[in-house]
């Protein structure tokens, strides 16, 4: 459970802008952002479980974020989202690369469902598995992905329904918050996630982007603020474990090679 928020062509020199706000089963243990070295630079924060990553952005300047998609419940799926994230940064040099992989019928059925956004400086795309693939091109201006995106075909579980509540409360919210943003300059915009990162709109709990859930079953893991400069070496990355309305984002942008 996750919530992506996207700010795609508000600057020029940083063409791609993210925070994601990701939740899981309380015991998850996280990683903060650190460089992975294999055919590409990877700059990813990373899963211990899974031995992968749910957002980083690699040399070339593609992003790549996963969140799920709750419409089914598979227990052991062959592979983990999080492993086909660092294939894409990895394997990857542009979204349009990406968003192709993503769209080949031999590839999805190892894995859950789920929604990947993939964006660099030329195009941004929202890649969605479900019962069918869903595929949107993003023009430029703000965007929200959370965990139950809904097209002709989605497949309407009882699971999904039950979610639905929530996940339509956060996306609403995130909406209103991008509602009006004006391209300004990077470090009020990167001000403007951590703001939209904290927010608990009228009311702090499971439908809030700053996730709490009641019974501590499910908690915020952590919160990851990117900006994808034109010039990758210039990229900021921003991370907070847990809520960020109780603990501070650490700026780790060091870990960017020049």
């Amino acid at each position: 459970m996750c919530t992506l928020i996207a700010l795609c062509g508000f600057l020029r020199d940083y063409p791609v802008l993210v925070l994601h706000n990701r939740y899981l089963n309380r015991g998850t243990v996280e990683e903060p952002p650190r460089v992975f070295e294999g055919k590409r630079h990877v700059y990813a924060p990373y899963d211990v479980a899974s031995k992968g990553t749910w957002i980083g952005f690699n040399e070339e300047g593609l992003l790549v974020a996963v969140t799920n998609q709750e419409t089914e419940l598979l227990e052991k799926p062959a592979r983990s989202r999080g492993l086909l994230a660092m294939d894409l940064l990895d394997g990857c040099a542009s979204a349009e690369e990406a968003k192709g992989f993503l769209t080949d019928p031999d590839v999805r059925w190892d894995y859950r469902r789920g929604n990947f956004f993939v964006a660099d400086s030329e195009s941004a795309w929202h890649v969605v598995w479900d019962r069918e693939t869903e595929v949107r091109h993003l023009e430029a201006g703000g965007h929200v992905v959370t965990t139950l995106t809904v097209f002709p075909g989605v497949d309407w579980t009882e699971r999904a329904e039950r979610m639905w509540v929530n996940v339509e409360k956060r996306r609403i919210r995130a909406l209103q918050l991008i509602d009006g943003l004006q391209p300004g300059n990077l470090d009020s915009l990167m001000a403007s996630l951590k703001d939209f990162g904290t927010d608990h709109g009228a009311e702090k709990g499971p439908g809030s982007i700053c996730y709490h859930y009641p019974t501590r079953e499910y908690v915020q893991t952590s919160s990851t603020i990117i900006a994808v400069g034109t010039d990758v070496s210039d990229s900021r990355i921003h991370y907070c474990p847990g809520n960020p309305c109780e603990k501070e984002y650490s700026n780790y942008t060091s870990i960017i090679c020049n």
